[in-house]
């Protein structure tokens, strides 16, 4: 069966439409204000997956789990059926409400099977510790 050449998730994603490169845009790695809620206002997982042999014709199930903080889950699936030797799977989520400090987990599986998790730390701050709003003049 197919295996994970990576997994990641990034506040944007892009893939260039002449050469298929692709390219992403601050990795998520914390979240951190001084109010909650918070909104993530976007995030993009990617993951990269490897075709072994047998895998011709065969129709995958990629699912990504994500885990907010405060215990409620939502699920995201993707069927694919590789075209080449590799296929990248790309979920673009937006407004992710986090309602309080702790983890927010991305989770992939494929076909079931857990493959692999991406963690972002969620904290409060204190509101004295933010940088002086810069005024307009």
């Amino acid at each position: 069966m197919a295996h994970m050449e990576f997994f990641i998730v990034s506040e944007e994603v892009s893939v260039d439409q002449q050469t298929n490169r692709l390219s992403l845009f601050n990795v998520l790695e914390q979240v951190a204000g001084s109010d909650f809620p918070l909104v993530v206002l976007s995030a993009a997982a990617v993951s990269l997956w490897v075709a072994e042999a047998g895998d011709d014709g065969r129709d995958f199930q990629c699912m990504m789990r994500v885990f907010l903080p405060d215990g409620n889950r939502h699920e995201l699936t993707t069927n694919f059926r590789f075209r080449g030797h590799r296929h990248r799977v790309i979920k673009r989520i937006q407004g992710v409400p986090l309602t309080e400090p702790g983890v927010l987990r991305f989770e992939v599986l494929l076909n079931g099977e857990y493959a692999a998790s991406h963690e972002v730390d969620v904290s409060r701050i204190n509101a004295a510790e933010l940088p002086p709003t810069i005024e307009a003049g």
